[in-house]
């Protein structure tokens, strides 16, 4: 029997505040148990059952039979991203191995997907925590995303942004998370709640912004983030970007399906 009440899982990086942001805040009730982690954990927890639904990985989606997606809301991209780098002192084309961060696994795909198709490279990819000169000492080149990327002095290096080779690759907008429930559970109640605060968070993005910082230029920033790279809607485009995305990982042996299911 279907629980009343899920549990909803949603990571907490800057590209998510607006998502959350009415819930936090009282703007809407919230009908089930909010859970936060990074995106990998939520993928673990909502593979195992522990979550009922959850913003996931892309990649994740793909590895996960069971999953379907619920189009209400989403974490995508068109072109420059600010929070998925690749950086290096080196010319990408000389890259031989990456420290990657592993909070998010869609990023490590796609930039395995990138270097292969569009570079022809097949780099080591080594885990590895997210501070920018424990990478360098351990490989060529690393990976960063989230807030850590959009905090990187770029100064010192030459960066990536994996939104924007996305984009010029392929064409298509590149979808980094999806909310996911399992097939034949329904959750009507809360993704209803979830598509209202989808709404309202865009219209708190300024706010949301504010909050994040005290320095007016680095809240402009932040709002330029959330309004011009980071998209909550998942239309046509989106979905033939992922569509695009998945059939690349199942190519490359790093996903299992490549078929979108929905809700």
């Amino acid at each position: 029997m279907t629980k009343k009440r899920p549990r909803v899982g949603f990571h907490d990086f800057l590209n998510s505040k607006p998502l959350l942001h009415p819930f936090r805040h009282g703007l809407l009730e919230t009908p089930f148990e909010l859970v936060i982690d990074t995106p990998s954990n939520l993928a673990t927890r909502f593979a195992s059952g522990d979550l009922d639904m959850a913003l996931i990985p892309s990649i994740e989606y793909g590895r996960n039979k069971d999953a379907v997606i619920i189009p209400s809301a989403c974490i995508a991209s068109i072109g420059r991203v600010e929070t998925v780098l690749l950086f290096s002192e080196l010319a990408i084309e000389d890259i031989e191995s990456v420290c990657v961060d592993l909070k998010s696994r869609t990023s490590v795909a796609m930039l395995e997907i990138l270097l292969k198709e569009k570079y022809g490279k097949t780099p080591t990819m080594t885990p590895c925590e997210d501070d920018p000169a424990t990478m360098l000492r351990s490989a060529d080149a690393g990976l960063l995303i989230g807030d850590a990327a959009y905090n990187l002095d770029r100064s010192d290096y030459v960066v990536h942004d994996l939104g924007d080779l996305w984009y010029q690759h392929s064409g298509t907008p590149f979808v980094h998370a999806v909310l996911c429930a399992k097939k034949g559970e329904r959750w009507d109640t809360a993704i209803s709640a979830i598509e209202e605060a989808k709404k309202l968070g865009k219209e708190h993005r300024a706010l949301i912004a504010k909050q994040e910082t005290a320095n007016h230029d680095e809240a402009e920033r932040l709002l330029d983030y959330l309004t011009k790279r980071i998209y909550y809607d998942l239309g046509d485009d989106e979905k033939e970007g992922l569509a695009r995305f998945l059939r690349s990982a199942k190519e490359m042996k790093i996903s299992e399906r490549d078929n979108l299911e929905f809700y």
